[in-house]
């Protein structure tokens, strides 16, 4: 009775050492490495995600100031000129002749001019000496006036001449590229005939139109980020240079105009591009930003953030429910949830989390905000 007894008695010990043993085993299998990051807390700035379109500054139909004869082209389409590079001659032979006829029309009128005032400063002696009477003074002087004003107005003639000899040269009115030649050699053009196109190139500017919702919160200096989608491989800082606050009815949005420099010439009128705004936030209050990594969001569209705790000496995470905010960078706002700075939040390794779980933290990372 006594052997059974024992026999008992050692058989529940076995059982009850090795249910510990396996209880000890599982125990140490359920514990799952994660990494955490650190809850901060920041400022949010929404980002806004547009498209745009890349235009010209200043595209100008070119036309000449005279009509005239076109003798020779000097730029064709596709040639970059600078301001004052001259791109076109008419025949200026008429032009020529008509400006040595007023120059010599001004050295005879000077001429009679001198003799007039020769004439006058005699009468005036002779007036002096009492041999004539003072009328004839008087009529000399008043052809001296005349010739004068003559004198005055062929100089006038003659200035005028010769802007118009000018002008029988086309120059460039600023720094750009010909888009269109829209005449040849030979062609007699009037001053409302379009000779080329010039179209400025550097700098140039995105236009976006931004929904009535938005306008309010875009200002100038307003910071943007721009990707063109002829140059993958590259982003461009830039800023907002022009609200126009004129809505379209039909759309609903109003164009905001972005400056861009382009010395380098990687960009071109017509080109697309994808801006994203950087809105100011009106409420200033911080908020807890964490990782999107952090947010599980389940079928029944319920968010969850599993955070770590130490519970006698043993790391265990704990599920908590939020509600988010808007997004930053890689970053999302905690709007709703009892979630804190200095809190530990699991990124990696919460997909398949239990509540009490124990943990064992591998990595505790950092993120910008």
């Amino acid at each position: 009775m006594t052997i059974n007894r024992i026999s008992e008695s050692l058989a529940k010990l076995s059982i009850t050492i090795v249910m510990l043993y396996s209880a000890n085993l599982f125990a140490q299998e359920s514990i799952t490495p994660v990494s955490v990051v650190t809850a901060k807390v920041g400022n949010v700035n929404e980002e806004i995600p547009l498209t745009g379109s890349v235009t010209s500054i200043r595209t100008s139909r070119i036309s000449p100031k005279v009509e005239g004869y076109i003798e020779s082209l000097l730029v064709d389409e596709g040639d970059t000129v600078k301001k004052g590079d001259p791109i076109l001659h008419f025949d200026r032979q008429l032009a020529d002749i008509e400006t040595a006829r007023v120059r010599a029309q001004l050295s005879e009128a000077k001429a009679r001019l001198n003799e007039f005032k020769r004439q006058r400063d005699e009468t005036a002696e002779l007036v002096e000496k009492k041999h004539i009477a003072h009328t004839a003074f008087e009529a000399a002087a008043a052809a001296v006036e005349i010739n004068t004003a003559i004198v005055e107005r062929l100089e006038a003639d003659l200035r005028r001449q010769q802007v118009i000899s000018e002008h029988h040269t086309l120059y460039a009115p600023f720094v750009g590229v010909i888009t269109r030649k829209m005449v040849e050699v030979g062609q007699w053009v009037e001053t409302s005939t379009p000779l080329f196109e010039l179209t400025e190139l550097d700098p140039l500017r995105v236009e976006v139109q931004v929904p009535q919702y938005y306008f309010s919160q875009i200002n100038v200096g307003t910071p943007v980020k721009i990707k063109y989608d002829a140059i993958t491989d590259r982003e461009f800082a830039a800023e907002v240079t022009t609200k126009v606050p004129v809505s379209s009815q039909s759309t609903r949005t109003l164009p905001v105009m972005i400056k861009i420099d382009n010395q380098q010439r990687l960009i071109a009128p017509g080109m697309s591009a994808r801006v994203i705004f950087k809105l100011a936030e009106s409420n200033t209050t911080p908020s807890v930003l964490l990782p999107r990594d952090a947010v599980i969001q389940k079928p029944d569209g319920t968010k969850t953030v599993w955070v770590v705790a130490e519970d006698q000496g043993i790391s265990r995470a704990s599920p908590v429910q939020v509600k988010t905010g808007k997004s930053h960078l890689q970053n999302i706002e905690i709007a709703f949830g009892d979630v804190h700075a200095g809190d530990q939040i699991i990124v990696k390794g919460n997909e398949l989390l239990q509540a009490g779980q124990s943990v064992n933290i591998l990595e505790k990372l950092d993120y910008p905000l």
